[in-house]
Protein backbone atom coordinates (compact mmCIF):
# COMPACT_ATOMS: atom_id res chain seq x y z
CA UNK A 1 0.00 0.00 0.00
CA UNK A 2 1.64 3.57 -1.07
CA UNK A 3 1.80 6.08 1.42
CA UNK A 4 -0.72 8.35 -0.73
CA UNK A 5 -3.34 5.05 -0.31
CA UNK A 6 -2.60 4.73 4.01
CA UNK A 7 -3.34 8.13 4.71
CA UNK A 8 -7.05 8.30 2.68
CA UNK A 9 -7.53 5.39 4.91
CA UNK A 10 -6.78 6.66 7.91
CA UNK A 11 -8.75 9.60 7.31
CA UNK A 12 -11.84 7.83 6.20
CA UNK A 13 -11.49 5.61 9.49
CA UNK A 14 -11.21 7.93 11.83
CA UNK A 15 -13.22 10.59 10.25
CA UNK A 16 -11.51 13.66 12.65
CA UNK A 17 -8.80 14.71 10.37
CA UNK A 18 -10.25 16.23 7.15
CA UNK A 19 -7.29 16.27 5.14
CA UNK A 20 -4.05 15.00 6.25
CA UNK A 21 -0.99 17.01 4.30
CA UNK A 22 1.09 15.36 1.99
CA UNK A 23 4.78 14.62 3.25
CA UNK A 24 3.75 15.87 6.61
CA UNK A 25 6.46 14.28 8.62
CA UNK A 26 4.69 13.87 11.91
CA UNK A 27 1.73 10.92 13.41
CA UNK A 28 -1.47 10.34 12.45
CA UNK A 29 -4.10 11.77 14.64
CA UNK A 30 -7.95 10.93 15.45
CA UNK A 31 -9.48 8.30 17.05
CA UNK A 32 -11.25 5.95 15.41
CA UNK A 33 -15.45 6.75 16.09
CA UNK A 34 -17.84 4.72 17.38
CA UNK A 35 -19.71 5.44 14.34
CA UNK A 36 -19.43 6.87 10.96
CA UNK A 37 -18.80 10.42 11.22
CA UNK A 38 -21.48 12.78 9.54
CA UNK A 39 -20.88 16.76 8.63
CA UNK A 40 -24.24 16.73 11.28
CA UNK A 41 -21.93 15.13 13.76
CA UNK A 42 -18.77 17.80 13.48
CA UNK A 43 -21.29 20.32 13.31
CA UNK A 44 -22.70 19.44 16.38
CA UNK A 45 -19.01 19.02 17.84
CA UNK A 46 -18.26 22.55 17.32
CA UNK A 47 -21.53 23.65 18.92
CA UNK A 48 -22.70 25.42 21.96
CA UNK A 49 -23.16 22.91 24.97
CA UNK A 50 -26.66 22.37 25.65
CA UNK A 51 -27.76 22.18 29.38
CA UNK A 52 -27.94 18.68 30.27
CA UNK A 53 -28.11 17.04 33.82
CA UNK A 54 -25.93 19.30 36.47
CA UNK A 55 -25.71 22.17 33.88
CA UNK A 56 -27.31 24.83 35.88
CA UNK A 57 -25.26 23.74 39.19
CA UNK A 58 -23.93 27.26 40.34
CA UNK A 59 -19.96 27.85 40.61
CA UNK A 60 -18.89 28.94 43.78
CA UNK A 61 -16.10 30.61 43.95
CA UNK A 62 -13.42 29.94 47.07
CA UNK A 63 -10.43 32.47 46.29
CA UNK A 64 -9.78 35.27 43.89
CA UNK A 65 -6.49 36.65 42.48
CA UNK A 66 -5.54 39.96 41.13
CA UNK A 67 -2.76 40.59 38.66
CA UNK A 68 -0.39 39.97 41.11
CA UNK A 69 -0.88 36.22 40.75
CA UNK A 70 -1.53 34.63 37.66
CA UNK A 71 -3.36 30.92 38.64
CA UNK A 72 -2.39 27.79 36.74
CA UNK A 73 -2.55 24.85 39.00
CA UNK A 74 -4.89 23.83 42.14
CA UNK A 75 -4.58 20.90 44.63
CA UNK A 76 -7.02 20.51 47.82
CA UNK A 77 -6.35 17.91 50.57
CA UNK A 78 -8.83 15.44 52.03
CA UNK A 79 -8.96 18.40 55.14
CA UNK A 80 -9.89 21.05 53.10
CA UNK A 81 -5.88 22.58 52.91
CA UNK A 82 -5.90 24.86 49.40
CA UNK A 83 -2.91 24.98 47.14
CA UNK A 84 -2.36 27.33 43.94
CA UNK A 85 0.70 27.86 41.55
CA UNK A 86 1.14 30.72 39.14
CA UNK A 87 3.86 30.05 36.60
CA UNK A 88 6.41 32.36 35.60
CA UNK A 89 7.51 33.36 32.08
CA UNK A 90 11.03 34.73 30.87
CA UNK A 91 9.67 38.02 31.04
CA UNK A 92 7.05 38.04 34.13
CA UNK A 93 6.83 36.39 37.41
CA UNK A 94 4.02 36.60 40.23
CA UNK A 95 4.28 37.70 43.55
CA UNK A 96 4.90 33.68 44.85
CA UNK A 97 4.58 30.12 42.97
CA UNK A 98 2.91 29.04 45.24
CA UNK A 99 0.57 29.84 48.11
CA UNK A 100 -1.93 28.03 50.72
CA UNK A 101 -5.11 30.01 50.01
CA UNK A 102 -7.53 29.92 53.42
CA UNK A 103 -10.92 29.07 52.08
CA UNK A 104 -12.90 31.22 54.68
CA UNK A 105 -11.11 34.43 54.17
CA UNK A 106 -8.98 34.50 50.90
CA UNK A 107 -5.72 35.16 52.27
CA UNK A 108 -2.75 33.34 50.79
CA UNK A 109 0.73 32.67 52.42
CA UNK A 110 3.80 31.68 50.45
CA UNK A 111 4.42 27.73 50.30
CA UNK A 112 6.21 26.11 51.31
CA UNK A 113 7.91 29.56 52.59
CA UNK A 114 8.76 32.92 51.58
CA UNK A 115 12.56 31.94 50.67
CA UNK A 116 11.05 29.27 48.11
CA UNK A 117 9.43 31.91 46.18
CA UNK A 118 11.78 34.69 46.00
CA UNK A 119 13.46 33.95 42.87
CA UNK A 120 17.28 34.23 42.34
CA UNK A 121 18.57 34.03 38.42
CA UNK A 122 21.82 32.99 39.40
CA UNK A 123 21.31 30.76 42.56
CA UNK A 124 21.12 27.10 41.95
CA UNK A 125 17.01 25.47 41.54
CA UNK A 126 17.02 23.11 43.89
CA UNK A 127 15.69 25.08 47.07
CA UNK A 128 13.70 28.08 45.03
CA UNK A 129 10.64 27.42 42.49
CA UNK A 130 11.29 28.77 38.85
CA UNK A 131 7.99 28.10 36.97
CA UNK A 132 5.49 25.68 38.90
CA UNK A 133 3.16 24.70 36.36
CA UNK A 134 0.86 22.39 37.99
CA UNK A 135 0.26 20.76 41.77
CA UNK A 136 -1.48 17.53 42.68
CA UNK A 137 -2.13 15.98 46.10
CA UNK A 138 -2.14 11.91 46.14
CA UNK A 139 -3.77 9.26 48.22
CA UNK A 140 -1.15 9.57 50.82
CA UNK A 141 -1.87 12.99 50.83
CA UNK A 142 1.23 14.42 49.78
CA UNK A 143 1.28 17.70 47.46
CA UNK A 144 3.27 17.58 44.67
CA UNK A 145 4.48 20.53 42.48
CA UNK A 146 5.78 20.35 39.26
CA UNK A 147 8.24 22.89 38.51
CA UNK A 148 8.96 22.95 34.71
CA UNK A 149 11.84 25.70 34.89
CA UNK A 150 12.02 28.29 32.06
CA UNK A 151 13.59 27.57 28.37
CA UNK A 152 16.26 30.22 29.38
CA UNK A 153 17.26 28.81 32.35
CA UNK A 154 20.39 28.35 33.42
CA UNK A 155 21.72 24.41 33.82
CA UNK A 156 21.83 24.68 37.43
CA UNK A 157 18.20 25.39 37.47
CA UNK A 158 16.57 22.41 35.58
CA UNK A 159 12.90 21.39 35.62
CA UNK A 160 11.65 19.54 38.96
CA UNK A 161 9.37 17.79 40.93
CA UNK A 162 9.02 17.68 44.57
CA UNK A 163 7.01 16.47 47.27
CA UNK A 164 5.88 18.55 50.23
CA UNK A 165 4.27 17.64 53.84
CA UNK A 166 1.00 20.10 52.81
CA UNK A 167 0.82 20.59 56.46
CA UNK A 168 4.34 21.63 57.13
CA UNK A 169 5.53 22.24 53.98
CA UNK A 170 8.79 20.15 54.94
CA UNK A 171 10.37 19.02 51.44
CA UNK A 172 9.92 14.73 51.26
CA UNK A 173 10.98 13.98 47.87
CA UNK A 174 12.75 16.05 45.00
CA UNK A 175 13.32 14.52 41.34
CA UNK A 176 15.32 16.13 37.74
CA UNK A 177 15.29 14.03 34.71
CA UNK A 178 18.68 14.52 33.36
CA UNK A 179 19.50 14.41 29.87
CA UNK A 180 15.69 12.51 29.50
CA UNK A 181 14.11 16.25 28.31
CA UNK A 182 14.87 17.62 25.02
CA UNK A 183 15.24 20.97 24.38
CA UNK A 184 11.97 22.40 23.74
CA UNK A 185 10.12 20.32 25.60
CA UNK A 186 7.34 21.91 28.20
CA UNK A 187 6.16 19.59 31.18
CA UNK A 188 3.14 20.75 32.07
CA UNK A 189 0.78 18.52 34.13
CA UNK A 190 1.17 15.71 37.17
CA UNK A 191 -0.32 12.51 38.22
CA UNK A 192 0.91 10.21 40.38
CA UNK A 193 -0.15 6.46 41.14
CA UNK A 194 0.60 5.17 44.05
CA UNK A 195 0.03 1.62 43.69
CA UNK A 196 3.08 1.30 41.32
CA UNK A 197 4.82 3.72 42.84
CA UNK A 198 5.27 6.01 39.78
CA UNK A 199 4.58 9.46 38.42
CA UNK A 200 3.40 10.37 34.98
CA UNK A 201 4.38 13.94 33.79
CA UNK A 202 2.72 15.51 30.24
CA UNK A 203 4.73 17.16 28.09
CA UNK A 204 2.96 19.75 26.22
CA UNK A 205 5.34 20.53 23.47
CA UNK A 206 8.24 18.90 20.93
CA UNK A 207 6.29 15.84 20.32
CA UNK A 208 4.10 15.22 23.04
CA UNK A 209 4.57 12.20 25.44
CA UNK A 210 4.60 11.13 28.73
CA UNK A 211 7.04 11.41 31.11
CA UNK A 212 7.57 8.26 33.59
CA UNK A 213 9.12 8.77 36.98
CA UNK A 214 10.37 5.79 39.24
CA UNK A 215 9.51 7.16 42.48
CA UNK A 216 11.40 4.87 44.18
CA UNK A 217 14.79 4.92 41.74
CA UNK A 218 14.44 8.15 40.82
CA UNK A 219 14.98 7.27 36.97
CA UNK A 220 12.53 8.14 34.13
CA UNK A 221 11.83 7.74 30.55
CA UNK A 222 9.70 9.89 28.24
CA UNK A 223 7.14 7.34 26.18
CA UNK A 224 4.60 7.99 23.36
CA UNK A 225 6.70 10.60 22.57
CA UNK A 226 5.56 11.92 18.57
CA UNK A 227 3.05 9.18 18.74
CA UNK A 228 -0.43 10.30 17.26
CA UNK A 229 -1.96 10.26 20.53
CA UNK A 230 0.31 12.62 22.20
CA UNK A 231 0.69 15.24 18.80
CA UNK A 232 -1.73 17.86 18.52
CA UNK A 233 -4.02 17.20 15.63
CA UNK A 234 -3.33 20.15 13.13
CA UNK A 235 -6.63 19.77 11.38
CA UNK A 236 -8.30 20.44 14.56
CA UNK A 237 -8.42 23.93 15.78
CA UNK A 238 -8.92 26.01 19.42
CA UNK A 239 -11.58 29.19 18.52
CA UNK A 240 -12.69 31.49 20.50
CA UNK A 241 -16.09 32.85 18.77
CA UNK A 242 -14.84 32.61 14.96
CA UNK A 243 -11.03 33.31 15.81
CA UNK A 244 -8.65 30.52 15.86
CA UNK A 245 -6.53 30.70 19.17
CA UNK A 246 -3.64 32.15 18.47
CA UNK A 247 -0.06 33.02 20.47
CA UNK A 248 1.19 37.01 20.85
CA UNK A 249 3.72 36.82 17.99
CA UNK A 250 0.75 35.35 15.66
CA UNK A 251 1.12 31.75 15.64
CA UNK A 252 -1.63 29.39 15.99
CA UNK A 253 -1.74 27.90 19.13
CA UNK A 254 -0.56 24.13 19.32
CA UNK A 255 -0.02 22.34 22.43
CA UNK A 256 0.46 18.57 22.43
CA UNK A 257 -0.17 15.58 25.39
CA UNK A 258 -1.33 18.16 28.39
CA UNK A 259 -4.43 16.83 30.76
CA UNK A 260 -3.81 13.95 32.68
CA UNK A 261 -6.00 11.53 34.65
CA UNK A 262 -5.57 8.57 36.89
CA UNK A 263 -8.45 5.80 37.18
CA UNK A 264 -9.83 5.11 40.47
CA UNK A 265 -7.75 1.62 40.79
CA UNK A 266 -4.69 3.14 38.85
CA UNK A 267 -4.89 0.65 35.98
CA UNK A 268 -5.42 3.02 33.20
CA UNK A 269 -3.93 6.86 32.49
CA UNK A 270 -6.33 9.63 30.62
CA UNK A 271 -4.22 12.12 28.65
CA UNK A 272 -5.20 14.29 25.48
CA UNK A 273 -2.93 17.40 23.54
CA UNK A 274 -4.52 20.32 24.34
CA UNK A 275 -5.64 21.81 20.78
CA UNK A 276 -7.27 18.99 19.34
CA UNK A 277 -10.00 17.24 20.80
CA UNK A 278 -9.21 13.49 20.81
CA UNK A 279 -9.57 11.47 24.33
CA UNK A 280 -6.79 8.77 24.97
CA UNK A 281 -5.99 6.10 27.58
CA UNK A 282 -3.31 3.73 27.79
CA UNK A 283 -2.86 1.12 30.60
CA UNK A 284 -0.56 2.30 33.20
CA UNK A 285 1.44 -1.66 33.01
CA UNK A 286 1.87 -0.22 29.26
CA UNK A 287 3.63 2.73 30.86
CA UNK A 288 5.59 1.02 33.25
CA UNK A 289 7.12 -1.84 31.61
CA UNK A 290 10.48 -0.92 30.35
CA UNK A 291 10.44 -4.38 27.61
CA UNK A 292 8.12 -2.77 25.44
CA UNK A 293 8.89 -1.83 22.60
CA UNK A 294 7.54 1.90 21.08
CA UNK A 295 5.33 0.19 18.68
CA UNK A 296 4.36 -2.19 21.43
CA UNK A 297 3.14 0.61 23.47
CA UNK A 298 1.73 2.96 21.23
CA UNK A 299 -0.39 -0.22 20.06
CA UNK A 300 -1.76 -0.38 23.92
CA UNK A 301 -3.36 3.17 23.85
CA UNK A 302 -7.36 3.34 23.29
CA UNK A 303 -9.03 6.55 21.20
CA UNK A 304 -12.31 7.25 23.04
CA UNK A 305 -13.48 9.78 20.38
CA UNK A 306 -14.12 13.40 20.48
CA UNK A 307 -14.96 15.21 22.86
CA UNK A 308 -14.77 18.91 24.15
CA UNK A 309 -11.58 20.33 24.01
CA UNK A 310 -9.96 20.97 27.44
CA UNK A 311 -6.72 21.83 29.01
CA UNK A 312 -6.92 20.01 32.62
CA UNK A 313 -8.85 16.61 33.55
CA UNK A 314 -9.71 14.87 37.00
CA UNK A 315 -10.97 11.56 37.54
CA UNK A 316 -13.55 11.37 40.73
CA UNK A 317 -13.08 8.12 42.42
CA UNK A 318 -16.56 7.00 41.12
CA UNK A 319 -14.69 6.67 37.67
CA UNK A 320 -16.38 9.58 35.95
CA UNK A 321 -14.04 12.56 33.77
CA UNK A 322 -14.06 15.79 34.31
CA UNK A 323 -12.46 18.49 31.65
CA UNK A 324 -12.73 21.86 30.93
CA UNK A 325 -14.77 22.58 27.41
CA UNK A 326 -12.59 25.65 26.58
CA UNK A 327 -14.54 26.97 23.70
CA UNK A 328 -18.24 27.31 25.47
CA UNK A 329 -17.19 28.64 29.40
CA UNK A 330 -18.36 25.20 30.62
CA UNK A 331 -17.14 21.85 32.30
CA UNK A 332 -18.04 18.30 31.13
CA UNK A 333 -18.49 15.23 33.16
CA UNK A 334 -17.10 12.15 30.53
CA UNK A 335 -18.21 8.74 31.78
CA UNK A 336 -16.40 5.90 30.24
CA UNK A 337 -18.74 3.32 28.58
CA UNK A 338 -18.33 1.27 25.80
CA UNK A 339 -20.01 0.64 22.72
CA UNK A 340 -22.01 -1.63 20.50
CA UNK A 341 -19.34 -3.08 19.34
CA UNK A 342 -17.24 -3.40 22.94
CA UNK A 343 -15.15 -0.60 22.00
CA UNK A 344 -14.46 1.94 24.61
CA UNK A 345 -15.87 5.58 24.60
CA UNK A 346 -17.26 8.50 26.67
CA UNK A 347 -20.36 9.83 27.12
CA UNK A 348 -20.50 13.52 27.73
CA UNK A 349 -22.57 15.72 29.59
CA UNK A 350 -22.66 19.23 30.76
CA UNK A 351 -21.73 19.50 34.24
CA UNK A 352 -21.77 23.59 34.31
CA UNK A 353 -22.29 26.07 31.94
CA UNK A 354 -21.11 29.76 32.68
CA UNK A 355 -20.31 32.40 29.88
CA UNK A 356 -20.60 35.24 32.40
CA UNK A 357 -17.95 33.82 35.11
CA UNK A 358 -15.69 30.92 33.60
CA UNK A 359 -13.43 32.00 31.10
CA UNK A 360 -10.51 29.16 31.06
CA UNK A 361 -11.46 26.03 33.32
CA UNK A 362 -7.47 25.21 33.50
CA UNK A 363 -6.35 23.07 36.39
CA UNK A 364 -8.61 20.91 38.18
CA UNK A 365 -8.80 19.11 42.23
CA UNK A 366 -11.50 16.87 43.28
CA UNK A 367 -11.77 17.10 47.16
CA UNK A 368 -14.53 16.60 49.94
CA UNK A 369 -17.28 16.04 47.09
CA UNK A 370 -16.47 19.25 44.99
CA UNK A 371 -14.92 19.56 41.92
CA UNK A 372 -11.95 22.24 42.19
CA UNK A 373 -11.73 24.88 39.09
CA UNK A 374 -8.93 27.21 38.24
CA UNK A 375 -10.05 29.50 36.12
CA UNK A 376 -6.29 31.40 34.59
CA UNK A 377 -8.50 33.40 31.89
CA UNK A 378 -5.98 32.84 29.38
CA UNK A 379 -7.65 33.32 26.67
CA UNK A 380 -7.62 36.84 27.43
CA UNK A 381 -4.32 37.58 29.08
CA UNK A 382 -2.08 35.06 26.51
CA UNK A 383 -3.18 34.89 22.87
CA UNK A 384 -3.57 37.96 20.40
CA UNK A 385 -6.83 37.26 19.63
CA UNK A 386 -8.21 40.91 21.47
CA UNK A 387 -10.43 39.98 23.68
CA UNK A 388 -10.62 41.83 26.86
CA UNK A 389 -9.56 40.41 30.37
CA UNK A 390 -13.00 39.94 32.61
CA UNK A 391 -13.13 39.48 36.29
CA UNK A 392 -10.51 37.86 38.42
CA UNK A 393 -8.38 34.90 38.50
CA UNK A 394 -10.79 32.95 40.49
CA UNK A 395 -10.55 29.52 42.16
CA UNK A 396 -14.23 27.51 41.72
CA UNK A 397 -15.94 24.72 42.70
CA UNK A 398 -19.11 22.61 42.05
CA UNK A 399 -20.47 19.55 43.69
CA UNK A 400 -18.94 16.18 41.76
CA UNK A 401 -21.83 14.76 39.41
CA UNK A 402 -24.40 12.96 41.72
CA UNK A 403 -22.98 13.72 44.95
CA UNK A 404 -19.77 13.19 47.37
CA UNK A 405 -18.63 10.26 45.42
CA UNK A 406 -19.18 11.66 41.23
CA UNK A 407 -21.16 8.66 40.55
CA UNK A 408 -22.34 8.86 37.23
CA UNK A 409 -26.40 8.93 36.56
CA UNK A 410 -28.13 4.89 37.30
CA UNK A 411 -29.22 4.90 33.53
Amino acid sequence: MSQKQFLMRETIQYAAVAIVLAGLSMPLWAAPAAKEATDADVAGALAAPEKTNGADAALDPVARFGNDFKLVGIAVTPDGHLFASAPASADARSSASVVTVDPETGATSPFPNAAWNHYDAQAAGRQQWISVQALWVDRANRLWALDKSLPDAPDNQPPKLVALDPATGRITHRYTFGNVLEPGDSLNDVRVDDKHNVAYISNAKNGGGILVVDLASGRSRMVLRRDRSSVADPDQHLKFGDRIARTQDGHELSLDTDGLALSPDRDWLYYRPLSDRHYYRIPTAALIDRSLTPAQRAAKVEPLGDHALSGGLAMSDAGVLYAGDLEHHSVVALTPTRDDKGRPQLESQVLVHDPERLAWADGFAIANGYLYIADSHLNETHFANGYPRRGDFTIFRVPLLNGPGGAPDPD
